[in-house]
């Protein structure tokens, strides 16, 4: 297993805002972090380049950094809706480029998996909806991992995703556990890893106290990460550990954003040895 992290890690600002991976790459390689989740969510920002027909210089700026800073591009996650079927046709359609597109930028960036959501609805209609993703994500050499989520309409349970995955009978499709997710349905984490064994193909690695999706580093919330990772370890998981904890620094000063990669580089380290 290796230590990851979502290129959104430092990316919140006090004010809101976001800042472009593109600008955070070499920061996160300076502090030992060189294996990265691309966060394609950045399009569902409205002035992101991603979204236009001028997307190639920023392509080309990704490629150029991975190359420049020795960095793996282990995994990325597309743009997705809080519920898809309630948009209205043309922004439901928007997404779906959005979402074909992301799949064409891991083809491009040589990225093996793109993290989705379940769209909400039932495991029929999700294959329904992901089968022409499916198919595009093959041809391109890309697997499509489906995230666990956490609201009650949502697809939250380990055997509904092995299910879901299972119907497309397809080696691109998997699973990616997301332990926060699990935290805040009150799952039992080492019998959710147990029940996905080889599905699980990717993981967003975020702690909380069970009642919000905080976006926390380990050990800053309540979950049992050495449970965690013996599960992992038992079921012969060898893929990564990826963080997806943008809010645990969000508020400090820009002089301090830097020691905060540091930190979850050291806390990284330290599950890797539970």
């Amino acid at each position: 297993m290796r230590i990851a992290t979502s290129t959104n890690l430092i990316s919140y600002n006090r004010d809101s805002t976001k800042t472009e991976m593109i600008h955070l790459l070499p920061l996160y390689a300076k502090e030992g972090m060189r294996v990265l989740d691309l966060n394609f969510c950045e399009m569902l920002n409205p002035e992101s380049v991603l979204r236009t027909e001028g997307y190639r210089p920023y392509i080309e700026r990704l490629s150029k950094l991975k190359m420049t800073h020795s960095l793996i591009f282990n995994q990325a996650h597309a743009p997705y809706a809080s519920d898809r079927m309630a948009l209205a046709k043309d922004q439901g359609d928007e997404l779906d480029q959005l979402l074909t597109r992301s799949i064409g930028f891991c083809k491009e960036l040589a990225i093996p998996i793109l993290v989705v959501h379940p769209i909400k609805g039932s495991i029929e209609e999700n294959v329904a909806y992901y089968r022409p993703f499916v198919e595009l994500s093959k041809k391109a050499g890309v697997s499509l991992a489906f995230e666990n989520l956490n609201e009650k309409d949502e697809i939250h349970e380990a055997n509904e995703l092995c299910t879901l995955v299972e119907a497309f009978n397809s080696r691109h499709v998997g699973i990616c556990y997301d332990f926060g997710h699990a935290h805040m349905r009150g799952h039992d984490i080492r019998k959710d890893i147990l029940t996905l064994k080889d599905h699980l193909i990717a993981t967003h690695v975020a702690d909380n106290h069970g009642e919000r999706d905080e976006h926390l580093l380990p050990f800053y919330g309540t979950i049992d990460w050495k449970r965690a990772l013996q599960a992992l370890r038992k079921i012969g998981y060898d893929g990564d550990l990826t963080y997806e904890c943008m809010f645990f620094n969000q508020h400090l000063p820009l002089e301090l954003k830097v020691p905060a990669i540091r930190q979850a580089k050291l806390i990284g380290d330290y599950l890797l040895t539970l």
